[in-house]
């Protein structure tokens, strides 16, 4: 008879251990879940050679704090919060493949932690634990995962915003309003467009929030947000023909816009998996929870509302969309995938198609860190090491520097300056500090003059083959001069060629 009043007594006790426990248990799934996501994509960080972008990192991070704001008022601006986090990343840990990338993989750990949050938040832990893996190990992740700008980066940041926005939303103190703006407006400062994320934010509010209490202080926050983000919009509006590339580059159609942010040019993947998915809503729509509609819902506007608008801003203004640009877009994909293959009843289910998803992205990952994996076969690497074991003290180097493409030679004098420190560059005349862009100002061979005396070994590299007019011109102008060729190695992209007096 004394039972019944006993389990009363402790029903309270065992209510308050559970509540305790689930964050607990959300926790450490959170952290298990960013680690593993921090491993996959470090892993082979130091392999692939830097290109063009990761170059620009490193030479903008050199700068002095005076010479880069000076010089982000050519060029830039939008990457300036970015460049001068990595200035004391690599001041503190060099500036090597695997320190400046890990950054970036750090930043795929937060972005997979924070997913693992955002998800038991509305659903589960279990929904949560899948997203921050599906997300870890899809193709466009790990492949900003081991990249040296600020797309990880950029990732991370919205996937937390969106945690402190719901936080905001559940609690009655202000602050947390505050922290969502800060946030956010950091967000903007490391990547322009993702101030796109209030438009998302905003959608999920009208569709799932729509009482005024909660509303309003989302609106006088987007607007504090939107103004302390006006003087990096005007600026970057101002430097907008940096990125008039973006028109050269290939048409899309609607299955590559849909899947390239995430999945890149893994398309048979991006198949695979939105077809497993779309598969499985269907045969368990009734297990979709409210917990899981409004989940659904904020992924759906997280990813398709920036799409949709930057496709607009495309069409009205110019060429300003390219699928990586979406990255801070990504976790919403993997959130979508998570919902649909944690619908079935049996959660083995769900690891098996996660495991499924990885084992199709496994040759899309090794390719991914390669050692000619960036930009269709970067060699800057390969030049950098062929001199650093071959040139002797006081050899001159010219390095080819085209005005068209983003694989010059030369570059890899930037990306690996420690390679090159015992000879002499022949061809510099001025800092790239003071041009407004991303080359230093040269001198071509013909013009070189003074600039030969004292050298009797030149190594000179150009872009194409040994055959290039490039090579057939450095021969000519060099053979004038008293120089002949005693060596040729070709690299990826690359011819290396070996002259002595």
């Amino acid at each position: 008879m004394q039972s019944a009043p006993i389990a009363l007594e402790r029903a309270p006790r065992l209510q308050r251990r559970r509540r305790t426990q689930a964050p607990d248990r959300r926790n450490r799934a959170a952290g298990l879940v960013g680690l593993f996501a921090f491993a996959v994509s470090l892993a082979g960080a130091w392999i692939p050679s830097y290109w063009f972008d990761e170059v620009a990192t490193l030479m903008a991070s050199r700068l002095s704090w005076t010479e880069l704001f000076a010089f982000t008022r050519h060029i830039d601006v939008v990457h300036l919060a970015y460049y001068s986090l990595m200035k004391l990343w690599s001041g503190a840990f060099g500036e090597s493949e695997l320190a400046t990338r890990s950054f970036s993989a750090l930043a795929i750990g937060a972005a997979a932690a924070g997913l693992v949050v955002l998800a038991s938040a509305l659903t589960s832990v279990h929904v949560g634990v899948i997203s921050g893996v599906v997300f870890a190990i899809l193709p466009h992740t790990t492949f900003i995962g081991v990249e040296a700008r600020s797309y990880a980066l950029s990732a991370a940041i919205a996937v937390w915003s969106t945690v402190i926005l719901l936080l905001a939303l559940r609690s009655t103190r202000r602050r947390w309003w505050l922290v969502y703006a800060a946030v956010m407006t950091v967000g903007v400062y490391i990547f322009l467009y993702s101030i796109l994320m209030l438009v998302a934010h905003g959608v999920y509010l009208v569709r799932h929030h729509r009482v005024r209490r909660q509303l309003l202080p989302w609106l006088v926050t987007a607007a504090l947000v939107t103004l302390a983000a006006l003087p990096l919009i005007w600026a970057g509006l101002d430097q907008k023909g940096q990125i008039s590339w973006i028109a050269y580059e290939p048409t899309r159609d609607l299955w590559a816009l849909l899947t390239e942010p995430a999945f890149q040019l893994s398309r048979d993947v991006a198949a695979l998996a939105c077809v497993a998915a779309l598969l499985i809503a269907l045969c368990f729509a009734r297990r979709l929870s409210g917990g899981r509609r409004r989940l659904a819902g904020l992924a759906l506007a997280w990813f398709f509302m920036p799409l949709l608008v930057l496709l607009m801003a495309d069409a009205a203004v110019g060429s300003v969309f390219t699928p990586r640009y979406l990255s801070f877009a990504v976790p919403a994909v993997a959130v979508l995938l998570a919902i649909a293959f944690t619908l079935t009843p049996l959660k083995p289910v769900a690891w098996l198609l996660v495991l499924g998803l990885a084992l199709a992205c496994l040759p899309g990952y090794l390719a991914q860190r390669a050692p000619l994996a960036k930009n269709h076969g970067s060699d800057l690497a390969q030049i950098a090491d062929h001199i650093e074991e071959n040139a002797l003290p006081g050899d001159g180097i010219f390095l080819d520097d085209p005005d068209f493409g983003n694989t010059q030679p030369r570059l890899a004098l930037s990306g690996y300056p420690a390679a090159f420190a015992n000879t002499r560059d022949v061809a510099f005349t001025r800092s790239f500090s003071t041009t407004g862009g991303f080359s230093d100002i040269t001198r071509d061979l013909e013009w070189l003059g003074d600039g030969l005396d004292g050298i009797d070994r030149l190594w000179v590299v150009t872009a194409g083959e040994p055959g290039s007019p490039e090579a057939r011109s450095a021969r000519l102008v060099l053979g004038s001069q008293g120089f002949v060729d005693v060596s040729e190695t070709e690299t990826n992209l690359s011819t290396i060629v070996l002259f002595e007096r």
